[in-house]
């Protein structure tokens, strides 16, 4: 079996080591709850959180059965991480399976935590059921604070608010303007690689669901190969970027976009055909989703078992049906995110897929600092955080001066928009670009971690933030 050297890229080793010449430490009596892909990423930033002061024996982690490497496991639990195993799912059962195993998880944590002596939990979660199903006699036992880093996981807060203070990574402007274009880019290699046999996807009817920064990074790399791409959004009020004007059509409704398409992208991170199944599409039409979960094509693939030609291929997992509502059908991997398909070590290769990472330690460092905060009777553990610009800024800049010396562009490679990369120059675009907006967040906290990435070399942006204290919490 391949053995995976434990090692810090350079965005996770910077932010360790401006933290750790701060004096941060999470503490021994710390321990880390994560739902994370069981990627070589993820042996990455648990390196970098056991830098700086959590014991392997106190990270408890839940892959998902889409994106899990067996290798990337063996791996973690070697070191003495602990790894839950995940179960596989029948076709279109993702949900009630996954939150079985996230309460598994915290089965196995409070089990173990009660002969340990753990005063903070920090939970790093990836669609916000680990969060909301943090059993209650848990968040009163210890100091709780988490990190959420898909949108989807805050879809669900919108709903049901944490119960504790939650860092959004998600709606972070390097996660929403950065990581998109990455993410897409791999998810359309490897449909190129996989079902068109290494030809690009061109000059064919693409639908898009759901303009958010999937989408339009979808749609983005769609049109520059020539494909005559649709999208279709709910939102009344959605601003399409201005790259996309004339390059891209929007439709009415779902069933208009599934009537022109050969190929549709689920990029809603919602749920789209909830109580809109089925629709007319045209015949042959093949999904992929770019979100987590089964939940963009759930209810297609619901319907489509009870048909008598139902087939998911071995391995690939790919569902066909001849003789669904309108003719034959196809969702490709079970209707999972493609771009985990391959369930390699990599889905996209660490060394790029570290901007998420050193974004994902920034706000734990955040969560934590937080919590001193709160333990302090200085802040009071609930509400919704951004993550700070200077870090974000931080992590950015490091992660494109690595781009550099790999002599990657990222425009010709990724289809970054210039205009997006040149506005990044600035702190305040990440201020801008970041949710939720200052006077919803903890600024002390920020000013914290912008201390960490900057050191006495305050920003104007944070000395302005300084003189705001109505900005406050508490």
């Amino acid at each position: 079996m391949t053995k995976l050297q434990p090692s810090l890229m350079e965005a996770t080793r910077a932010l360790a080591n401006c933290a750790g010449a701060a004096g941060f430490n999470f503490g021994e009596d710390t321990a880390l709850v994560a739902v994370q892909h069981m990627l070589w990423q993820t042996i990455d930033l648990f390196e970098a959180i056991v830098s700086l002061g959590i014991k392997r024996e106190n990270i408890f982690a839940l892959g998902k059965v889409y994106s899990n490497s067996p290798v990337v496991i063996g791996a973690l639990r070697d070191q003495g991480i602990t790894i839950v195993e995940s179960t596989a799912p029948a076709p279109g059962e993702y949900k009630p399976c996954f939150i079985r195993d996230v309460e598994r998880l915290w089965e196995v944590v409070a089990g173990t935590l009660a002969r340990r002596n753990i005063k903070r939990i920090l939970v790093l979660d990836d669609g916000g059921r680990c969060i909301s199903l943090m059993p209650n006699e848990l968040s009163r036992k210890y100091q709780v604070a988490g990190v959420e880093q898909t949108s989807f996981g805050m879809f669900l807060f919108e709903e049901n608010p944490p119960p504790f203070a939650v860092v959004s990574w998600a709606r972070a402007a390097v996660k929403l303007h950065i990581g998109g274009p990455i993410f897409s880019h791999c998810l359309l290699l490897k449909l190129e690689s996989r079902i068109l046999g290494g030809k690009l996807l061109r000059n064919d009817n693409v639908g898009v669901i759901g303009l958010g920064s999937i989408g339009s990074a979808m749609a983005n790399l769609l049109a520059r190969q020539h494909n005559d791409v649709v999208f279709y959004d709910p939102d009344p009020q959605l601003q399409i970027p201005s790259y996309l004007h004339e390059r891209i059509s929007r439709v009415d409704s779902l069933e208009e976009l599934m009537l022109r398409s050969n190929y549709v992208f689920g990029c809603s991170g919602r749920q789209p055909f909830k109580d809109r199944w089925p629709v007319k599409y045209r015949p042959g039409i093949k999904l992929f989703s770019a979100s987590a979960g089964d939940q963009e094509f759930n209810p297609i693939i619901k319907d489509l078992t009870g048909t008598r030609d139902f087939t998911l291929t071995p391995h690939a997992w790919d569902i066909h049906a001849q003789h669904g509502p309108s003719g034959p059908i196809s969702i490709a991997y079970q209707g999972y995110p493609y771009n985990f398909v391959s369930r390699d070590i990599e889905a996209v290769p660490t060394a790029v897929v570290q901007v998420e990472t050193g974004g994902l330690l920034a706000s734990l460092l955040q969560a934590r600092m937080y919590l001193s905060l709160c333990e302090a009777g200085r802040a009071q553990n609930n509400g919704i955080q951004r993550t700070s610009p200077e870090a974000q800024r931080f992590v950015y800049q490091t992660w494109l001066t690595a781009m550099k010396g790999r002599r990657i562009d990222l425009h010709q490679v990724y289809g970054f928009d210039p205009s997006v990369l040149e506005a990044t120059r600035r702190l305040w675009w990440f201020s801008t670009h970041s949710e939720p907006h200052s006077a919803e967040t903890n600024v002390i906290a920020e000013n914290l971690m912008a201390r960490i990435v900057e050191g006495s070399n305050a920003s104007l942006f944070g000395n302005k933030r300084q003189l705001e204290p109505d900005l406050c919490s508490f």
